[in-house]
């Protein structure tokens, strides 16, 4: 999974990092640089802050959130690593999320799901991670409760961009299998957030995909109308050339959306078809 790419870099920090970085000067200066798109001086901030032998956890979450939004990860995984393993049992209780939307953006989906708490997610960045975790790995029925979870903790949801992760990731819950309950979800979410594109796409795709659904009955009903042609009202070699004309124009539509689905995205949509 790649990470989501915001329009702008600042959105995804919003309201909910002032209560995370009260109590840590660093913390608000790394949040602050970031917010104004102060990249040298935000990484300065962080490089001091993972070297340090004892870190607050405001600032490692900070940290973590600064360099998934200008960063790299893979760049940054051994120093995190490093400076995680050498705390203590109460700031890796407080840091588990963050360890999470590290590994989720990786891809690195057994590891992510090592500091995945379904029962207790303390975020809705854990949440979102956590069902594209599940996802991946196959684990539905952890997946069904996280998104029981994912629902309450949106009645709870104080800002936008906390309801545009929580109403993402019940888009993506869905997909697969409801796709009325996904498009509800992506209908709803606030589209001046930065998970629009996902909402709107995830939109478009599913309606894609009811197309493929449509075109592939269509198919099935032409090939058993050509072997009983007993079936239509027609002469025989005007009804077989209408077949053709109807399964030419069917197909050149399947053709169309294979391109704009590929195989992996209609994977992900629960639909499946033999290529054209």
């Amino acid at each position: 999974m790649k990470q989501s790419e915001p329009a702008n870099p600042k959105n995804p920090r919003l309201q909910q990092n002032t209560i995370c970085i009260q109590g840590s000067d660093i913390a608000a200066e790394i949040s602050g640089y970031a917010d104004i798109g102060m990249k040298k001086e935000a990484l300065r901030l962080i490089r001091r802050v993972l070297a340090k032998r004892r870190i607050l956890s405001e600032e490692f979450g900070e940290a973590v959130r600064t360099i998934g939004v200008f960063f790299d990860f893979e760049k940054w995984k051994a120093r995190l690593e490093a400076a995680y393993d050498r705390q203590s049992r109460k700031f890796k209780r407080k840091t588990r999320p963050y360890m999470v939307e590290m590994y989720g953006s990786l891809g690195e989906w057994q590891t992510a799901l090592q500091f995945l708490s379904v029962r207790k997610p303390s975020s809705a960045s854990e949440i979102f991670f956590g069902m594209e975790v599940l996802l991946e790995l196959d684990k539905l029925q952890d997946a069904e409760a996280l998104a029981v979870r994912c629902r309450k903790a949106l009645s709870f949801a104080t800002n936008g961009f906390e309801q545009s992760l929580l109403l993402d990731t019940l888009g993506r819950f869905f997909r697969t299998h409801k796709w009325d309950y996904a498009i509800a979800a992506w209908q709803h979410a606030p589209l001046d957030e930065p998970f629009r594109r996902d909402a709107l796409s995830g939109i478009v795709k599913l309606h894609l995909a009811g197309a493929c659904e449509a075109i592939e009955s269509g198919l099935k009903a032409l090939a058993e109308l050509k072997q009983n042609p007993e079936l239509s009202l027609c002469l025989p070699e005007n009804d077989f050339n209408l077949t053709l004309e109807a399964e030419r124009e069917l197909l050149k539509f399947k053709r169309g959306i294979e391109k704009l689905l590929p195989e992996r995205a209609r994977k992900r949509l629960g639909i499946s078809f033999e290529e054209s």
